[in-house]
């Protein structure tokens, strides 16, 4: 469950933002600045009694917001260890990620991410981020590839980030290993820092995607980081289609044709999440509709441009990413 509301935010965030028509992608300077993230807000707690947290926000903008969530993660600041939720006093000062998106009642109400609790006096708080795109360090072009000794992550609103092998990484929950590769776009990280900024700390929580996904202005689409065989197509309002049979294929997915639904996308048993019944992960009809499947097999109807040209049948960016459940980098 914590996993899915980790997902859930970008999730949300890619869509809206994949509706950006291409041309409006090609005249932005720094794509990530624009990308919003996890929004922090801080100060003293209040429990109420529908079980919410009322924050009296020290953060611009707001001077009350109640927090909910079914899974927040609670975490120490200082040693990055779990914190009961239900410990938290009246009074207690915290600092917590919550979606962007807010109700309009006062106050305000937001789905909480992350909470950090006991932060000492003048304590330099970690941060929370999502990684939007990577800049690694090149290495020689040898098999096996050395591992990096740094790499350059940007984040959501556009803060950089160079992490090195001096960096403690650890994972959330697990016992892991985490290393440098594995810090890729879609990735949330908690980084504690020195005086200087530099990243000392890095608490790497569970990828939520099957991968991450970029698409380039020449319609070159990569997924992890290899060219796919086939480019995207921008049509005339400027929406930006994929290849279906290309990107599911290259997740190692099952692509048919299906005379009624048209192009249909299929787990393979590999790929199947635990529960799933239904292997058909979604179904796209050039002119017609786009359908996502429940785990039970049960159909929903799904927003998106489908066409088909060439013999390649095309689906809208943002659907087809959501439904593969894919990360857009930048």
């Amino acid at each position: 469950m914590k996993k899915r509301i980790l997902r859930g935010l970008s999730l949300l965030l890619c869509v809206a933002l994949l509706c950006v028509p291409a041309l409006a992608a090609e005249t932005e300077e720094n794509p990530a600045a624009d990308r919003q993230g996890p929004v922090a807000v801080w100060g003293t707690v209040t429990r109420l009694e529908n079980g919410g947290l009322l924050v009296k926000n020290d953060s611009e903008g707001l001077s009350e917001v109640v927090l909910h969530g079914e899974d927040i993660i609670c975490l120490d600041a200082v040693s990055g260890q779990e914190v009961e939720l239900n410990s938290l006093k009246d009074g207690d000062l915290i600092y917590a990620w919550v979606g962007p998106a807010m109700t309009m009642s006062q106050p305000p109400q937001a789905t909480a991410l992350l909470i950090l609790t006991n932060i000492p006096a003048d304590y330099a708080v970690p941060q929370f981020y999502e990684i939007v795109s990577v800049a690694p360090q090149a290495v020689p072009a040898i098999e096996p590839p050395p591992a990096l000794t740094w790499t350059e992550v940007t984040a959501a609103g556009g803060k950089v980030l160079k992490i090195t092998d001096q960096a403690e990484l650890t994972p959330y929950r697990t016992k892991n290993i985490v290393r440098l590769e594995d810090l890729v776009p879609g990735t949330q990280i908690l980084v504690w820092s020195d005086q200087a900024g530099t990243p000392t700390r890095v608490l790497v929580f569970p990828y939520a995607y099957l991968g991450y996904v970029n698409c380039y202005d020449d319609g070159v689409v990569t997924l992890n980081g290899s060219t796919l065989s086939q480019k995207a197509k921008v049509t005339e309002s400027g929406e930006t289609l994929l290849p279906v049979r290309a990107v599911a294929e290259a997740l190692g997915m099952q692509v048919h044709w299906d005379d009624e639904k048209g192009a249909v996308v299929s787990y393979s048993e590999e790929l199947a999440p635990e529960g799933w019944t239904s292997q058909a992960l979604l179904s796209a009809r050039p002119g017609g509709t786009v359908y996502g499947y429940e785990a039970d097999g049960t159909a929903y109807e799904v927003g998106g441009t489908c066409v088909i040209e060439n013999g390649v049948t095309y689906l809208s960016q943002a659907t087809l990413l959501h439904l593969l459940d894919l990360y857009p980098a930048v």
